[in-house]
């Protein structure tokens, strides 16, 4: 499976479907640069070259996925991101944050 299958898994698309792939793509390149600004060693993805993501240690790739999840869940989804639905807004930005924060103790640790 690629990164981008397993992205689709979490955010419930079927994986055969590609009516989606441009937009998900978009979505996730922009993360993962901001990842990769962040320190994180990861490159973007493709619909399937994921040999770039080899750098990421022990069970990280598990981090970097559930982050770029809802960085695409916020972009793919836009009405969670309204005022009606604050409360998930306030956690979507918190699990993103403690992840972000997870990956950037290790490799931040190892410069």
């Amino acid at each position: 499976m690629s990164v981008l299958d397993d992205l689709k898994n979490l955010l419930e698309v079927d994986v055969e479907e590609t009516i989606f792939d441009a937009q998900l793509l978009l979505y996730a390149n922009s993360g993962i640069a901001y990842l990769k600004n962040n320190g994180i060693p990861v490159e973007r993805i493709g619909t399937t070259d994921d040999a770039a993501w080899n750098e990421l240690r022990d069970d990280d790739y598990e981090i970097v996925l559930a982050w770029l999840h809802l960085y695409c869940l916020q972009r793919f989804d836009r009405t969670l991101m309204t005022s009606a639905y604050k409360t998930t807004l306030n956690w979507i930005d918190s699990e993103m944050t403690n992840l972000i924060y997870q990956l950037k103790v290790r490799y931040d640790y190892e410069k």
